[in-house]
């Protein structure tokens, strides 16, 4: 159990965010992939990404073994994988430095592992170029097979996480919200305790405030997160979103039929998933970046090219754009077929 103790400070610092970012999931589902615990949650989504990348058998998944290596609070949130993926090539390399030492010392205090880690022998990310570059493509390619394929869905239920918590805290109040934390989250001011059975930490917010994080693929024991840049920083906690197999079965299953294979092929897997997304409801380019977990430009050039194809309608509102489904593209989203004759050929020409 982990028992965080408030002073009336923090208590006026306490927030909550809607998600850390794509990559910040990305570095947790590393750690729950190599997890033995959870496998009635994530025993199926294991095996699919397993099948389709190296994110568990690759030498730099050492450093994600267990959830001492916190490369998100050097990198910050980040709305796309991009972004993510620029600010581990641009992390200054003292930070990278300490936070591997951190996370050595970490992994003895509290594993009782005293023998040579396997993150810090596979290379030198802080110091060394070509070892930092490996890293990123090692993570953007865990990133296609863990996450991108579920990412729509997983921002959806993260957002509504943080919209729940949020109208508590505007109409109540926060401790108000922090009572109405989920199962295993206890309340009793000035203090939140995270977890069952013996004590294995205490954190003293000391005027940082707290800022609340719901998440996807965080699955760790009860344990909180500071910044390596900024000490005046809120202190993380992450609120894991799937508690029960209904909530896996929501977030991590993707359909599996012709016609979704059959997209794919047509016009690729990743406009596949943008005519998907924009088929989760109209939206601006920015809101679209994130369903996809791509950068603006990018998004705003995939929803260019199935407008050009008829898919996609584009207005404008103001200074934002709205991306919305044409018929065709409902159409072909959703598999129907138009029951319409077949037009002729041009002057009667019959075609094959």
């Amino acid at each position: 159990m982990l028992r965080i103790t408030f002073t009336s400070e923090d208590l006026v610092r306490t927030r909550i965010a809607a998600t850390w970012g794509p990559l910040g999931e990305t570095f947790f589902s590393l750690t729950t992939l190599q997890q033995p615990q959870g496998e009635a949650l994530f025993g199926a989504w294991r095996q699919r990404v397993q099948a389709e990348s190296a994110a568990r058998t690759h030498p730099a998944s050492a450093l994600f073994h267990e959830a001492f290596m916190d490369l998100f609070t050097v990198t910050g949130a980040s709305t796309s994988i991009e972004e993510g993926l620029e600010a581990v090539r641009a992390a200054r390399a003292d930070h990278l430095h300490a936070e591997l030492a951190g996370a050595a010392h970490a992994r003895v205090r509290y594993s009782r592992c005293t023998g040579p880690w396997a993150g810090t022998a596979w290379g030198d990310i802080a110091h060394h170029r070509a070892d930092r570059e490996e890293l990123v493509a090692y993570l953007q390619d865990s990133h296609r097979a863990a996450v991108a394929p579920y990412w729509p869905r997983i921002l959806s239920r993260l957002q509504a996480e943080q919209a729940g918590h949020a109208r508590t805290l505007a109409e109540h109040g926060v401790e108000a919200m922090l009572a109405g934390l989920p199962p295993g989250f206890r309340w009793q001011a000035p203090t939140l305790e995270i977890g069952r059975g013996a004590l294995t930490g205490t954190v003293e917010l000391a005027g940082r405030g707290l800022l609340l994080v719901p998440s996807a693929f965080c699955q760790t024991r009860p344990i909180t997160y500071t910044s390596p840049t900024d000490d005046q920083a809120p202190v993380l906690l992450f609120i894991p979103v799937i508690r029960n197999v209904t909530d896996a079965a929501g977030l991590l299953t993707t359909p599996e039929s012709g016609l979704d294979k059959a997209l794919s092929a047509l016009l690729g897997r990743t406009r596949a998933r943008t005519l998907d997304a924009i088929g989760d409801g109209p939206c601006t380019t920015g809101q679209l970046a994130e369903r996809i977990c791509a950068s603006p430009p990018s998004a705003s050039e995939h929803a260019t090219i199935l407008r050009q194809a008829g898919l996609v309608t584009t207005t404008r509102h103001g200074n934002a754009v709205l991306h919305t489904l044409t018929p065709l593209g409902n159409a072909l989203l959703n598999g129907h077929h138009f029951q319409g004759p077949i037009p002729k050929p041009p002057h009667g020409r019959a075609t094959a």
